[in-house]
């Protein structure tokens, strides 16, 4: 029998719209690229052959960027015919993309979920077309609001009023705050989110996308950053102890958590709701091409 993984997520693109101040998968920074499906299907078939992974997240950056929304859609639900799968999007792209819920739909056993960044009108009019395309009924899961339609879709609306910056600092010269890692887990939103990227998993998305942030921006990785530079989570050479022991301490803090705030940082927690702009201005905002 394989070892059951409750979550794990992966993203599809590295690129966002939106330029959200304390992002945690540091979108802000500029981050560029789209992962191919013949890329990931690979890992994720090796994968799924050495665990059972219960929820599958596809996201962002925006993932409604990648060109390949469909073929991620249904290649999931193909390598993953039980599992749940998640597909989060911020909806700014919702009305050139509406046909990924009527995908999502189609495969079934999903959650259509916007995590909605703007009080603007494009949040009302991507909603109300989720509600005028399909009939749901609200339900309460795992203490969340949501509506279940058709096929066992569910659609769940997320509009977060704060966010916290996992480092010290910006652009080019950001810092750990080597806090107690309880401390910091426990205010820490990806507490069950790992990260499958580049074939490994990862404890979360901050910790997975350090390294590729830190060369991005030419930052060297000084003795400060090698605690968690050097983190490696699991990979398909992992042996089958090393696994059974993540997965085990699936939902619990990790040393590498001493890199994130805790409740005293009172700095690197953000009101998120005027803490974003577009990508397009944040572009010119930093003179960056």
């Amino acid at each position: 029998m394989r070892p059951i993984l409750p979550f794990v997520e992966t993203m599809i693109t590295y690129a966002c719209n939106l330029s959200c101040a304390g992002c945690t998968n540091y979108s802000n920074y500029n981050m560029k690229g789209s992962v191919s499906w013949k890329q990931v299907k690979t890992w994720i078939e090796k994968w799924v052959a050495k665990l059972d992974i219960s929820d599958f997240g596809i996201m962002g950056g925006e993932p409604t960027l990648n060109p390949e929304c469909e073929q991620w859609i249904y290649g999931v639900r193909e390598l993953m015919p039980n599992s749940q799968i998640r597909f989060t999007t911020n909806g700014v792209n919702f009305h050139k993309k509406p046909d990924i819920l009527d995908w999502c739909v189609d495969v079934g056993n999903t959650v259509f979920k916007f995590t909605l960044h703007e009080d603007k009108p494009y949040a009302l009019q991507a909603i109300a077309y989720v509600f005028k395309k399909y009939n749901w009924k609200p339900i309460t899961e795992y203490g969340l609001n949501r509506w279940i339609g058709p096929n066992n879709t569910r659609f769940q609306i997320n509009a977060p009023l704060t966010f916290s910056k996992t480092y010290k600092g910006n652009f080019g010269s950001i810092q750990p705050h080597h806090n107690n890692p309880k401390e910091a887990f426990d205010m820490c939103i990806q507490q069950t989110c790992p990260l499958l990227y580049e074939g490994a998993i990862y404890k979360c998305s901050s910790i997975a996308l350090l390294n590729k942030v830190l060369d991005d921006w030419k930052q060297p990785v000084t003795d400060n950053w090698k605690p968690y530079s050097e983190y490696e989570g699991i990979s398909l050479q992992s042996s089958d102890s090393d696994i059974t022991h993540f997965i085990r301490n699936f939902g619990k803090p990790h040393k590498i958590c001493t890199m994130c705030p805790t409740k005293k940082d009172v700095d690197s927690i953000i009101d998120h709701r005027s803490n974003v702009i577009s990508k397009k201005q944040w572009l010119k905002l930093h003179h960056v091409a």
